[in-house]
This record gives structure tokens, C-alpha cells and sequence, in this order.
């Protein structure tokens, strides 16, 4: 039976992704093998491959890193300790972080030196938050997923608290933790930090869901960005997805 293939517009890798891609390519082309990246470049493992076949070798701790190498860090951004770290062990290190996550960086120590709580609503498993809670003093961050956690989440002062957020979420992902935030803290700051990526990609598979009965998303299981549009072609009304 013929059936017609649809392809989502826009698609593929966002500007962050294909940055970190490209810089690997030069750092290869630079300083050429060995060289070490810290956590995957971008959570597909075909991309990953195509690097450690080039000579790239992955790690998940700047501690796996030799004495004197060059290393990336990834796009996810790490916490100010992976680059103490490095400067110890002389390592090279370029620093492929997306620009947005820079951004999420920057507001979260500037909210820390203003006296803040900072509360970063993301998922628990996924590396960009990690670097993000890097950057805030121990008594003034928080970490929330779940409407469950927003509802008891303690802060230092109720009429300083700043809601910032892992960018690969939408704002779907974030709208009932938020809500839940709003009411406890009337004041609530909300940094607007979703990437404009994740969003169209995802008014795309919306799009693909009045025309398609499958929906197919090509991705990793690793891969935030993928999970997130497998369950917008659910929620949208893909048969399948």
C-alpha cells in the first residue's frame, strides 16, 4: 500500500550542537589526536562514533583527562571545579558550552551575588544542570523536577527567589512546576532560558501530527531533545510515535 513520507521542518542539530560539532573538527585539525572530550559532544551515537574514529576520546570526569592533554568541553557546560580541575593538570581546554547555557550561567551567579534562592527546574538525569548548580553557592541553589518537589521546595527568603531553567525543556515541560512556584512565591523572577530550538522543533512534530498517523523521531535514548518530541507526537495525537 504507497503511503507518503513527511519531513518536520525545521529539523536536525540546533546552532549550540552544531557549534560543538565544528569546534571539535578544528581542535582536531589543530592540535590533531589524541584529544579528549568531556561527555558526549552532542547525545547521538553516531556522531560520537564518527569522533572516536577520528581520535576523540570521551569521558565523563575532567580526573579521566592525562596530564598536559587538549580537551573540549561539551555544550552542556560544566560547574567552575571541572576547570580547577583542568588548570591543575595543565590541560588545554577549549570550551564548546552553547551560548545559551552561558546565559543560564551568567544569570545564575548573578542572582547568587543579588542574595537569591535559586531554583533550576530540570531533570534530574541530564547533565546541563549540573554545571548550572556549579555556579551557585550551596545555600542558595535548588533543584526541582516534579510539581511534588515545587510544592515543598524550601527557600532562603520567599521574596527573593529566581526560576531559572535546563534549556532543552519547553515551556509545556516547565508551566505546572512553575505554577506551583507562583503561588507559594508571589515574587518569583522567571528567566526565560528555553531554547527557541527545542520550541519549533516542536511546533514542527505538531504540524506532523495533523497530517501523520506515525510519527518517527530519529535520535538517542540519551538524548533530552528526542524524549521531549516523542512525547509532544503523543500528546499532539500520533498514533504512534
Amino acid at each position: 500500500m504507497p503511503f507518503e513520507v513527511l519531513v518536520a521542518k525545521p529539523r536536525g542539530f540546533c546552532g549550540g550542537v552544531e557549534m560543538a560539532v565544528d569546534t571539535v573538527q578544528a581542535v582536531l585539525e589543530l592540535w590533531g589526536p589524541p584529544i579528549y572530550m568531556k561527555h558526549k559532544i552532542v547525545h547521538n551515537d553516531y556522531v560520537v562514533q564518527y569522533f572516536q574514529g577520528k581520535g576523540v576520546t570521551f569521558v565523563e570526569t575532567v580526573e579521566e583527562i592525562p596530564q598536559g592533554a587538549v580537551a573540549v568541553f561539551s555544550a552542556h557546560g560544566s560547574p567552575p571545579q571541572d576547570y580547577e580541575i583542568a588548570e591543575s593538570k595543565d590541560i588545554e581546554v577549549i570550551d564548546a558550552i552553547c551560548q545559551l547555557v552561558m546565559k543560564v550561567h551568567l544569570e545564575a551567579m548573578k542572582y547568587a551575588r543579588e542574595g537569591y534562592t535559586i531554583i533550576v527546574v530540570g531533570h534530574h538525569d541530564h547533565i546541563e544542570p549540573r554545571g548550572v548548580l556549579g555556579r551557585i553557592p550551596r545555600p542558595q541553589r535548588r533543584f526541582v523536577e516534579t510539581v511534588e518537589e515545587a510544592k515543598t521546595v524550601q527557600v532562603l527568603n520567599p521574596n527573593k527567589v529566581v526560576r531559572l531553567t535546563q534549556t532543552t525543556l519547553s515551556e509545556d515541560d516547565v508551566e505546572d512546576v512553575t505554577r506551583v512556584l507562583r503561588q507559594r512565591f508571589p515574587k518569583l523572577l522567571e528567566r526565560k532560558d528555553i531554547c527557541y530550538a527545542t520550541d519549533n522543533r516542536r511546533a514542527a512534530v505538531k504540524e506532523l501530527t495533523k497530517r501523520a498517523e506515525l510519527v518517527l523521531v530519529v535520535g538517542s535514548e540519551e538524548s533530552s531533545n528526542s524524549k521531549r518530541l516523542r512525547e509532544a507526537a503523543e500528546l499532539y495525537g500520533a498514533k504512534e510515535a
